[in-house]
């Protein structure tokens, strides 16, 4: 998973490559405030209630999940769940052929598992 920094070397990266085309260059430190402002602003609209859409990739939409009646796992009571608003993306038809289209990369080697521990220690001797 890219992180917001990784995002903002790889936007970088781009631009200095297209730096003959007209495009003035920044620096890594700039870039990565162009990036963290266009996630802010995306975060800003979900928090008003607004979707956003990027073209080539998608929407991200806000829905109002209605209030629920729930089930406590542990107690099997129920749980009343209010009202809340969620954020859902929807890729464009552009993203979803280029998916399509991508090879599978190999799954990651699962991670060991820790050795569980005995219940109980040594018994002393007397």
């Amino acid at each position: 998973m890219l992180s917001l920094a990784e995002i903002a070397k790889e936007v970088h990266l781009r631009i200095d490559q297209e730096e003959a085309a007209g495009i003035p260059t920044l620096t890594k430190s700039g870039m990565f405030e162009i990036v963290k402002s266009v996630f802010d602003v995306i975060s800003m609209a979900a928090v008003t209630g607004e979707g956003t859409s990027v073209p080539k990739f998608g929407k991200f939409i806000v829905e109002v999940k209605a209030a629920r009646t729930a089930r406590n796992p542990k107690t099997g009571e129920p749980v009343e769940i209010p009202e809340k608003l969620a954020i859902k993306f929807r890729p464009s038809s552009t993203l979803r052929l280029a998916l399509a289209e991508a090879d599978l990369p190999d799954a990651p080697a699962p991670k060991p598992k820790a050795k569980a521990k005995k219940k109980g220690g040594k018994k002393k001797k007397k």
